[in-house]
C-alpha cells in the first residue's frame, strides 16, 4: 500500500511540473506566468553563490576573447530586415552608461512587442492578439529593462535581476560589436543586432518569431553564437 501511494504521489508532482504555453490572461493584455529562479543583481549572472559567479566571469571572459579572435575573420553573413522599429540602442563600450527602455509598446507590421508595466517582454501578432514570446518573468513590484554596457538586456526588480538576454558573448574587451540595436522587425521577430563587415547586419539573439509563429525559445533568447571559425562565424565590427 505504501509503494501504491509513493507512486501516485510521484506521478501527480511530474504531471504538475509540465511547462505550459504561452496565453493571454486577461483584459490588459498582459500576460502572467510564474516567475523563475533570480538573477544575481551585481553582473547579472545567474549564480547560488559567491563561486558560480566566479565561473560564470571566467566564462565570459573565455567567450569575449573568443569574439575578438572572430572578428578579425572578416566572414560576412549578411541579414537585411526589410523593415524594422529601433526599441533602443546599447552602450558602444563600457565607459558609457546603461539605456533604460521605458514600459510601452513598439509596432512594426503586423506585430508588437510590450514592456509591460508587470515586468514581462511580450511580443504579440497585433490584429489576433497571440502571443508568439514572452519574457516568462513578471512581479507586483515595480521592474525597468536595461540595455547595458555589457551588453546584456536585463529586467530589474529593484536591484535584483529576473530576466536576462545573455549577449555579453559577444564583447571584445571593454568593446561592444557597433550600433548594438534591440529591434522588433515587421516580419514578427524581437532581435538583437549590431553592424557587420561589408555593410551587414549580424543578429545576436532572436525570439524565433519570424512570420508569426509561437517561439520555440519562449522564455529565452535564442543566441546565434559560434566558437568555431568558417561558415557561420559572425565578423562584427567593433
Amino acid at each position: 500500500m505504501k509503494h501504491t501511494l509513493f507512486f501516485i504521489g510521484l506521478f501527480l508532482i511530474l504531471g504538475c511540473s509540465k511547462n505550459q504555453g504561452p496565453t493571454r490572461v486577461d483584459n490588459t493584455a498582459e500576460q502572467k506566468v510564474n516567475p523563475a529562479q533570480t538573477i544575481n543583481t551585481a553582473n547579472d549572472t545567474i549564480t547560488a553563490d559567491s563561486a558560480a559567479t566566479q565561473i560564470q566571469a571566467e566564462r565570459r571572459k573565455t567567450l569575449n576573447s573568443i569574439s575578438c579572435q572572430l572578428s578579425k575573420i572578416g566572414n560576412v553573413n549578411a541579414y537585411a530586415p526589410s523593415y524594422y522599429t529601433v526599441i533602443g540602442t546599447f552602450p558602444s563600450s563600457d565607459a558609457i552608461p546603461s539605456t533604460q527602455i521605458p514600459k510601452g509598446i513598439w509596432y512594426s507590421g503586423d506585430y508588437n512587442f510590450n514592456n509591460q508595466t508587470d515586468g514581462n517582454l511580450v511580443v504579440y501578432k497585433t490584429s489576433t492578439g497571440k502571443v508568439l514570446w514572452a519574457s516568462n518573468k513578471y512581479t507586483t513590484a515595480a521592474t525597468h529593462l536595461q540595455l547595458q554596457s555589457d551588453l546584456n538586456l536585463v529586467v530589474y526588480q529593484g536591484n535584483t535581476a529576473i530576466f536576462e538576454s545573455q549577449t555579453y558573448y559577444f564583447k571584445c574587451g571593454s568593446q561592444n560589436p557597433r550600433n548594438t540595436r534591440l529591434i522588433l522587425t515587421n516580419q514578427g521577430s524581437l532581435q538583437i543586432i549590431a553592424d557587420g563587415f561589408q555593410n551587414s547586419t549580424v543578429v545576436l539573439g532572436d525570439t524565433r518569431t519570424e512570420g508569426g509563429v509561437q517561439s520555440p525559445n519562449y522564455g529565452s533568447f535564442f543566441k546565434l553564437y559560434t566558437a568555431n571559425p568558417g561558415p557561420g562565424v559572425y565578423p562584427f565590427q567593433y
